[in-house]
């Protein structure tokens, strides 16, 4: 199943990475001379997703005037006050309404080493019947070594024992926004319902991990030759 729709969430304050984030937000902050943004929408032009939304609220005009020049064609969800992870999901519902769409996070930096797995999540989540699925990485392949990890798996079923990471790309079905209001919750909520319910599943991603964590992290990341 080819999925159409997908989100890149670009509405935090990037506090971890002050005090660039006081005049950048950090979806245009660059790696290798590419917004991290740019990582993302590239990744899910890869998987053929042709409707993209992004939310904003942090610095929004910047990333306004960016996607205006160069993507008119995303549809962007402006938050008057941040409604955290879960929230921006269900204030984009009326946009993600097909049977399941893809979430991702907007500071991790992907690349194509990415799509086997993301295309396995995808493969997986659909076909078993569950309702979510994250995409996750073995903490030893984490270009951070301070980050810590969130999930493990049983089988095929995400737990909650903390032995991988989750990555920042993840596929959900639109029946669990249905009857969630549109307020500020952090996605994690749905996940520990899906948890309960056995609902959830999980790909463990075998490549290194590239996260920008924080200011250190970032300085590392930006003298590395990674491409796309």
């Amino acid at each position: 199943m080819d999925l159409k729709k997908a989100i890149i969430l670009c509405a935090g304050y990037g506090k971890r990475v002050l005090p660039l984030t006081k005049t950048t937000p950090k979806p245009l902050l660059k790696i290798n001379e590419v917004p991290l943004i740019e990582y993302s929408i590239k990744i899910l032009a890869e998987l053929g997703v042709k409707e993209i939304a992004i939310n904003v609220h942090h610095l929004k005009d910047k990333i306004i005037d960016y996607l205006k020049s160069n993507y008119p064609q995303i549809k962007i969800f402006t938050e008057e006050i941040i409604l955290d992870t879960g929230g921006a999901l269900v204030n984009a519902k009326s946009f993600l309404s097909d049977d399941y769409f893809i979430v991702l996070n907007s500071d991790t930096v992907w690349q194509k080493n990415y799509i086997p797995y993301m295309k396995s999540l995808i493969h997986k989540t659909i076909y078993n019947n569950f309702y979510a699925g994250l995409l996750l990485s073995r903490k030893e392949k984490s270009f951070d070594n301070n980050l810590k990890p969130d999930f493990s798996l049983n089988g095929d079923i995400l737990i909650n024992k903390k032995h991988h990471i989750y990555t920042g790309f993840q596929i959900m079905n639109s029946e669990l926004l249905q009857k969630r209001k549109s307020e500020p919750f952090s996605v994690k909520k749905i996940w520990d319902d899906l948890i309960i319910d056995k609902k959830i599943t999980g790909v463990l991603f075998e490549d290194t991990f590239y996260h920008t964590t924080d200011l250190k992290i970032y300085n590392k990341l930006k003298i590395k030759n990674i491409i796309f």
